[in-house]
């Protein structure tokens, strides 16, 4: 019968445990429904402000020009401007940290883990404490971490590879939106040698107001498959 450790070793000696397309376009799949019940909330909201707007910015611009309300108006838009700036920052640092974590090694923590006779458990632990607390809920967590998280470190260490992110590009498809697209400068080095080559991988992440994770693609298949050759 065969143990933990046993099975283990299969698995990184097997081909790659890779995100199936099936997950990828299902993934991408919500993401795009989740963009458009963003969009169709938004449409409701302003929807249900036409009329009181209209009166609002009557008033709004009688009060600018007559009793100098320029200074509040400006100070306002500084405010909201600052805001808009400041949650989009928080989106970014919460999908930069998933994919830092997700991209850099293998480390020495994770070889030492996955060396042990008992090492599900620790895995376990370790993925939750890498990953766990970006995510909106643990529907979403669990199906990162079982296409991606620990998985995607098995091909760069049974081949012998070394990665890390060197830069991350962000673009927040549309102003109401909280999905982003990333463009991520991936620097790999075989071991032995002192060469750094870099890959442009490319994906895309879904975030709550609370700025959690509901859904992540990383378009990384082709490239892991180059570290097999």
């Amino acid at each position: 019968m065969q143990t933990d450790k046993d099975l283990f070793n299969l698995i990184k000696e097997s081909y790659p445990l890779q995100p199936r397309q099936e997950f990828v376009s299902s993934t991408e799949d919500k993401l795009r429904q989740s963009a458009r019940m963003i969009n169709r909330r938004y449409m409701m909201k302003r929807l249900s402000y036409v009329s009181s707007g209209i009166a609002v910015c009557v008033f709004a611009f009688s009060w600018l020009f007559f009793f100098n309300g320029k200074d509040i108006v400006l100070n306002t838009l500084t405010s909201l401007g600052a805001n808009e700036t400041k949650t989009q920052d928080e989106n970014i640092q919460t999908i930069e940290a998933v994919l830092k974590n997700s991209l850099t090694g293998p480390s020495d923590e994770f070889k030492q883990i996955i060396d042990q006779t008992e090492w599900v458990e620790p895995l376990r632990q370790y993925e939750e404490n890498q990953y766990m607390k970006y995510f909106s809920n643990d529907t979403s967590y669990m199906e990162f971490v079982n296409s991606y998280g620990a998985v995607l470190m098995n091909t760069p260490l049974r081949n012998g590879y070394q990665l890390k992110v060197k830069n991350i590009e962000y673009e927040k498809i549309d102003a109401k939106d909280m999905v982003y697209n990333f463009s991520i400068e991936l620097q790999y080095q075989k071991e032995g040698t002192e060469l750094w080559e870099v890959e442009t991988v490319n994906g895309q992440a879904n975030l709550t107001e609370e700025h959690k994770i509901e859904g992540m693609v990383i378009r990384i298949n082709d490239f892991l498959g180059s570290l097999e050759n």
